[in-house]
């Protein structure tokens, strides 16, 4: 898949990009009075570019990394995220959660992986989801932004939310206990969407690259250099076996993000499709993300 846009609409000057970035970190930890920085790390893109930026910032001595495997945990993601924080120099935690999820319960909600393999486990969530959608009758990304009393779809919300809310519970604990500001990873195209769990992966201390899209982001990681194990992997929130962001999203990056930018542009639908190359069902389905998914990108609603 490719991670450019023909247009050129989205291109940045990386460097002024990394600079500026690097600039807001500090200036973070100058402000809030840090000892360094925090990064949750999870061997995919977003995390890793958001690490190197926090080294190249701050000096690799400053900053640590956390990884926080569980069950469902890719393997190689967890092996990607250690080798990439060797690779760099900064220290890192590695603490499984997995025996805090079993003491809930989250995973009796579904077979567990390790007696399957990874394979067979994700056709199962694929089949689960389709059932979903059938069931419902609608897709099930926008299902889980809708909510609703399914009892299988209330199932999987509760499954995968509460491992991002517990390792943010986590991330702070350690970011506190050691004076580091917690930087947190989320890009424009997953805040727009609402691809995110909130008061999980969506709150941090600092937000250094939420306002790039996914496409900026990849053209970011060649310009730092991040290794191919990082880049060219397809992207996952790796929350449970088989769910691929693209799939969920029902659209590549490529198209979304030049969508995403339209509606934010308040472009008229032929242009949408014209500068994204996408169809008008690409272009409702986003714009019905965009809208369903707002109250994701709010505080409680507080009586006025």
């Amino acid at each position: 898949m490719s991670k450019n846009t023909k247009s050129g609409l989205l291109d940045i000057d990386l460097e002024d990009a990394s600079g500026k970035v690097q600039q807001f970190i500090r200036k973070y930890v100058v402000e809030l009075k840090k000892d360094g920085a925090l990064v949750g790390l999870s061997g995919g893109i977003d995390s890793c570019i958001v690490l190197k930026l926090c080294s190249d910032a701050l000096g690799k001595d400053n900053v640590l990394a956390v990884i926080l495997p569980e069950r469902d945990s890719d393997n190689t993601n967890m092996r990607d995220a250690v080798r990439f924080a060797k690779e760099l120099g900064i220290k890192y935690i590695y603490k499984k959660i997995t025996p805090v999820l079993w003491m809930m319960g989250v995973y009796n909600l579904y077979p567990p992986s390790f007696l399957f393999r990874r394979s067979t486990v994700e056709k199962f969530v694929k089949k689960e989801r389709n059932k979903i959608s059938g069931i419902l009758k609608k897709d099930a990304y926008l299902a889980t932004l809708e909510g609703g009393s399914n009892k299988q779809l209330c199932k999987g919300e509760a499954f995968y939310r509460v491992k991002h809310r517990l390792r943010s519970a986590i991330l702070f604990y350690y970011s506190e206990l050691n004076n580091l500001l917690y930087v947190g990873t989320s890009n424009k195209s997953e805040w727009m969407t609402g691809y995110f769990v909130k008061y999980g992966d969506n709150i941090a201390d600092i937000m250094p690259v939420i306002s790039f899209y996914k496409t900026q982001i990849f053209n970011l990681a060649r310009y730092l250099n991040l290794p191919s194990y990082v880049i060219e992997k397809s992207p996952s929130p790796d929350l449970i076996p088989g769910i691929i962001d693209e799939d969920m999203l029902g659209v590549s990056y490529e198209k979304l993000d030049l969508i995403l930018f339209g509606i934010e542009n308040n472009y008229s639908l032929d242009k949408i499709m014209s500068i994204s190359n996408a169809e008008e069902a690409d272009e409702s389905r986003v714009k019905e993300i965009v809208e369903k998914s707002e109250y994701l990108r709010k505080w409680p609603i507080a009586l006025q």
